[in-house]
Parts: structure tokens; sequence; C-alpha cells
């Protein structure tokens, strides 16, 4: 199996804008979209991201 590169240039006249794009779309495809790119920011809702840890001190004066 190989796969293609398809690529298409159109004048910027003729390019459809991104609103069109997603309201083409159905809401669970957007909403899969949105949790494809919050997991590309934030990371698994798991916890196993690397994180600062919560470090609580004490000082006395």
């Amino acid at each position: 199996m190989m796969i293609t590169p398809v690529v298409s240039i159109r004048p910027l006249h003729e390019q459809q804008s991104d609103l069109q794009y997603w309201l083409a779309k159905s809401p669970s495809e957007r909403i899969a979209a949105v949790e494809v790119l919050r997991r590309q920011m934030i990371g698994e809702p798991s916890g196993t991201g690397s994180r600062l840890q919560r470090v609580c001190s004490i000082t006395t004066r």
C-alpha cells in the first residue's frame, strides 16, 4: 500500500474559507477534531504527561 500525496493549487479567491469547511462537517467530526487538538496541546487525561510537582514548604522566621 502506497500513500500518495494530494495537492491542489487554487487561486486565493477560489479557496473555501475555514468556516465553510467546518460547517460542512458533522458535529461529531468537529468535536473529534477539537479533541485531537486538545490532546496535542494539553496531553492525555490520564495525567501521565510530565507536569510540575506540587511542593509545600514551611519556612520559619
